[in-house]
């Protein structure tokens, strides 16, 4: 086996595009997924000492944090509402080169979500705003400990660890929700624990004495009792529904909302995941959509007038029912840890927060593309929706269901990108044609069809198994950089919480049996220990391993390791296999953050020591 290449080896000798006149600076807007907005709830459990849950990190979480310029020297300024920039790139898997393995050239295509919106002549709609507040028993525990705690393992809190509650941040976030609507927007508020209420019901804005009601709001509103949010969002759905104005508006300029504000761990009423997709498709159906700022997504049946919003708070915030709910139309989430934390992100991106404006968005490798020796796509990054759905069994389509306006500067598109895992055409050199569809706010549907140039340093390196490597953009570079980084994160997750949980069998479907991890590596499938269990499916012995690749877990493998949505605390730790796998990889990590010029990784490269110290 040949020695491996130095990190700075590789990176120096990276082939790049030629640069090219940026469309990042041109004065408009770009796009950025919906679903999680952040990884705020991963960062702070792995800070505060605790295991996260695989759920708990996302691709489209991770990305909303960075800027992404995927343009090369063949892009044409957008005059369009959407428009995609395809940007290739081919590059080794960093475990398997760092143990000398060379044959493992994988291939991507970022799409990059750029809009010809002008920046100066968009405004948000007017909003009809319903703001759904948790007042559950839950809610008044510190940020610092697992309010299920108490039933297990007593936390010592300190007495500034104390001064400080999940309701008092979510009275923040409520204030800080009222400061930025005007006087031709609608706020309504209800309070839900065991049952729920209607304290403020909606109304105009102008008629409402704000002062008073932030007064009322810092007086009144106390954590109570148990978690309801069946009831919460069932009363929610019938204020909505009494305002026929807001129903019949046109949803090209008035957003009807539901921002719920929540540690997500209901216990009371129908806690189940399908019972509350089914109340917000049936939302969705009448025009009432929910958003979830922490996960959350609305109906799908037909375009939502109405959204609802869903921030979650509190190291507890369960990812898994919001992951469970954020897969449909129109939503997006955001978690929020700490006093004064939100008011800031707030600021900067409520009004792209609170107005989707594209809608199932499709993207098809056009047939004359594929055929058994032709592309395919593996794996979907960025996308809120399922793996299942987002991608069908060939792996030729790739949906997702909502695109919110996101900021664009000179350095990129904040957030906006989704990532490919394609294979290449295993012989000759088939072409790679593209068809998008899509619709906006009124309901038009668009489709624009392009075949994407393939770079000459691609297809060779995919073909001969080097690796050599090449980059289309410093956006796709950072894109594939992420990418593996969420892998790495999932896997290790996967692997530790198995061992947590022994009892039950981490489950690969029977039908993706036969594809991983052979698909995604080239190394013999028994080092992963595949082995069949009951019911036609299986399961590998590691997910992560330091002599092998990084995994892309496909969505049904992510099911839930703990209890329902009440989680216990249990303590960061690190398999030896894993944190072999973190060594190798953390050096990579910091070469390519070099190599794309963005310090703003350091804070990954901060959080994978933290992880490694544990």
């Amino acid at each position: 086996m040949p020695a491996p290449q130095s990190l700075a080896t590789r990176v120096s000798t990276a082939a790049i595009a030629p640069a090219a006149p940026s469309t990042a600076n041109d004065g408009t807007i770009g796009f950025a997924t919906g679903g999680a907005q952040d990884i705020e709830n991963f960062r702070a459990n792995v800070k505060a000492g605790y295991l996260p849950l695989p759920t708990d990190v996302t691709y489209e979480g991770i990305v909303k944090d960075y800027y992404f310029d995927t343009s090369s020297n063949t892009t044409q300024p957008c005059t369009q509402l959407f428009c995609p920039i395809y940007s290739l790139a081919a590059t080794p898997d960093p475990l398997l080169s760092a143990v000398g393995n060379e044959s493992n050239s994988q291939i991507y295509m970022a799409v990059g979500l750029d809009s010809g919106l002008a920046a100066a002549d968009w405004k948000r709609p007017r909003l009809n705003l319903l703001v759904l507040l948790d007042v559950s028993g839950s809610m008044g525990s510190p940020f610092d400990t697992y309010y299920y705690d108490q039933f297990g393992v007593q936390q010592q809190l300190s007495e500034d660890e104390l001064s400080s509650t999940k309701m008092d941040v979510a009275k923040e976030v409520l204030e800080g929700i009222v400061d930025k609507l005007g006087p031709e927007d609608s706020l309504g508020i209800v309070l839900f624990s065991t049952d729920a209420c209607i304290p403020l019901k909606l109304a105009p804005l102008r008629d409402t004495n704000v002062a008073e009601l932030k007064r009322q709001i810092e007086r009144d509103i106390e954590a109570t009792s148990s978690t309801n949010m069946q009831a919460g969002l069932d009363t929610a759905t019938r204020e909505m529904k009494a305002c026929r104005e807001c129903l019949e508006a046109n949803p090209q300029d008035t957003e009807n909302r539901i921002i719920l504000i929540t540690d997500a761990q209901p216990n009371e009423g129908d806690i189940s995941d399908d019972g509350l997709l089914a109340r917000m498709k049936a939302n969705a159906a009448d025009k009432i959509f929910t958003t979830i700022i922490g996960e959350l997504r609305a109906g799908r049946e037909e375009w939502p007038a109405a959204s609802s919003t869903c921030r979650c708070v509190g190291l507890d915030f369960n990812t898994e029912l919001v992951e469970g709910v954020s897969k449909v139309r129109g939503a997006n989430y955001f978690s929020v840890h700490s006093p004064g934390e939100f008011k800031r992100r707030l600021n900067d991106e409520f009004d792209y927060a609170v107005t989707p404006l594209v809608f199932d968005l499709n993207l098809a490798v056009d047939p004359g593309s594929l055929g058994p020796d032709g592309w395919r796509v593996l794996h979907v990054y960025g996308s809120p929706n399922p793996n299942d759905t987002a991608l069908n069994s060939n792996g030729t389509v790739t949906q997702v269901n909502t695109l919110f306006p996101a900021p664009k500067t000179e350095e990129g598109i904040k957030g906006g990108v989704v990532l490919l895992r394609m294979r290449p055409p295993t012989a000759g050199n088939a072409p790679l044609q593209l068809t998008v569809t899509y619709t906006d706010r009124a309901g038009q549907t668009y489709s624009n069809q392009r075949t994407v140039a393939v770079p000459e340093e691609v297809l060779p390196a995919a073909a001969d198994g080097g690796d050599g490597t090449y980059f289309d953009s410093t956006g796709v570079r950072k894109a594939v950089l992420l990418a593996r980084y969420t892998d790495i994160l999932h896997d290790w997750l996967l692997d530790q919480w198995a061992a947590v949980n022994s009892s039950k069998p981490i489950a690969i479907p029977a039908n993706l049996c036969t594809s991983l991890p052979s698909d995604y590596c080239p190394v013999p499938v028994q080092l992963y220990g595949q082995q069949r269990i009951s019911g036609g499916g299986c399961e590998l012995t590691h997910w992560l391993l330091p002599d092998a690749c990084l995994l892309p877990p496909p969505h049904p493998v992510l099911l839930p390791l703990l209890g329902r949505w009440e989680r216990q605390s249990e303590k960061l730790a690190v398999d030896p296999k894993a944190r072999a796998a973190f060594e190798a990889f953390l050096p990579y990590f910091e070469s390519e953050a070099a190599a794309v010029g963005d310090a703003s990784l350091d804070q990954e490269v901060e959080l994978m020591n933290t992880i490694l110290a544990a």
